[in-house]
């Protein structure tokens, strides 16, 4: 009995120093990626992309004869579980400004279009950002997406309300017959099951980079939990504090901008988290490596599997233990600087020939410590350190010792590796 509440206490104290460390990293990452200021753009923007989606999810639905006046009842539904205490005046506000949108010229729609996919965009970008890629989508598969989201996104949003609507029908019918409650259960989780799989769907398919599913379906649940324990205090707030009796009919507007932002704060958050939760699960110990020793071992990988005429897929990468993020931004220096190439399916390959590139050009593509970086100070700092010179001039021949011994071709330190191994497999 001892042995095992020393075992559970053990691994209890091991489980709280993970979620210490997990904690203090997620917070270190939404600080880092400047998620906070980010937010606060996102909801400058979405004052002026709202009403464009908006006009566009009525003009999707006044174009199906099967979902008229539906747009307005969704309308309504969303501003319901989206927005506390102030949703029936902005959703108001909103439907007043999307019908005048409606009777705009074409030149007008353009500019909804264009402000519609400028926020689009702006989101793509954060959440690159966040996943540390340099690159967004760009040609026909930005433009699929983005209008994907246009086209396809009310419809998912109007099946969406169209089955909380089946079930609160159902749970009248049931109301004297469902004795333990359970279609009330249903109908109070639907809402909140629909809002962790937009969340996922936001994770998972906004950056421009691979998001393990599962990650991002974690993410989605959790996310979806916190924005309704938000939405619940907001409102108590709200409903309890002299916002009404100071700014009286203005207050919709201060109070839907901090809504807004704290929304924004919330995705940022979880995309954070979701990014996170997937750096930590990859996690090994080669992801503690240099950024050196990471991109040979990549290499490695892409000769192996040129030599067998395969691409080299992100989880390939992955599953020799790199971190996600790691990876992601290794295999971005090394399209930048065309070590490889990107295939038509998404896939890499190999673009250079290993027998002609050694060891130095990777040390200094990622820069290895071992490079005359600091001699852009001498200036500064000879004078008040007479010891910096002299650092210079050892720096100066380590640096021309390393040149030297990295001078081997990438093709003979593989090979090499190979060779070293055969010994030991003809002993077996």
């Amino acid at each position: 009995m001892q042995k095992l509440v020393k075992t559970w206490l053990k691994r209890s104290k091991r489980i709280r120093g993970v979620l210490l460390q997990f904690s203090k990293e997620l917070f270190f990452e939404f600080n880092e990626r400047g998620c906070q200021r980010s937010a606060a753009a996102l909801t400058y923007m979405t004052l002026f992309a709202l009403v464009p989606l908006m006009t566009v999810t009525y003009t999707m639905f006044s174009a199906i004869p099967a979902f008229d006046g539906v747009g307005d009842q969704l309308n309504g539904l969303i501003f319901h579980h989206f927005l506390p205490e102030t949703g029936e005046e902005v959703s108001q506000y909103l439907s007043d400004f999307s019908s005048q949108a409606r009777r705009l010229s074409g030149v007008g729609v353009v500019m909804l279009l264009v402000t519609a996919y400028l926020m689009l965009r702006n989101i793509e970008t954060t959440f690159n950002s966040i996943w540390g890629v340099k690159q967004a989508r760009s040609g026909l598969s930005g433009y699929l997406l983005y209008w994907a989201i246009l086209s396809v996104g009310p419809i998912l949003v109007a099946a969406a309300f169209l089955l909380s609507t089946y079930l609160l029908s159902v749970q009248i019918m049931l109301e004297d017959l469902d004795g333990l409650g359970v279609m009330q259960l249903v109908y109070r989780v639907v809402p909140w099951a629909l809002t962790s799989a937009a969340f996922t769907l936001l994770f998972v398919a906004v950056p421009n980079c691979r998001v393990p599913f599962k990650f991002g379906a974690i993410g989605g649940v959790i996310t979806a939990f916190a924005f309704e324990v938000v939405k619940a205090v907001f409102g108590y707030i709200v409903a309890n504090s002299s916002f009404k009796l100071i700014y009286g009919a203005f207050a919709v507007v201060p109070l839907f901008l901090l809504w807004v932002n704290l929304l924004w704060t919330i995705i940022l958050g979880g995309a954070v988290f979701v990014r996170t939760l997937a750096e930590h699960s990859y996690a090994s110990r080669i992801s503690r490596l240099s950024d050196m020793i990471v991109v040979l071992i990549c290499l490695a990988l892409f000769r192996e599997k040129a030599a067998l005429g395969e691409s080299v897929s992100d989880r390939d990468c992955v599953r020799l233990g790199i971190g996600l993020v790691h990876w992601q931004r290794m295999r971005s220096l090394m399209v930048e600087h065309r070590w490889i190439a990107v295939t038509e399916s998404g896939d890499y390959v190999l673009s250079r020939d290993l027998r002609r590139a050694n060891i130095w050009e990777v040390a200094s593509m990622v820069r290895m410590p071992v490079s005359e970086e600091l001699s852009s100070l001498r200036e500064n700092i000879a004078g008040r350190a007479p010891w910096f010179a002299d650092f210079l001039e050892r720096q100066s021949e380590l640096r021309s010792h390393a040149e030297s011994a990295f001078s081997v071709s990438l093709e003979s330190l593989f090979a090499a590796e190979h060779e070293e191994e055969k010994p030991l497999t003809d002993q077996t």
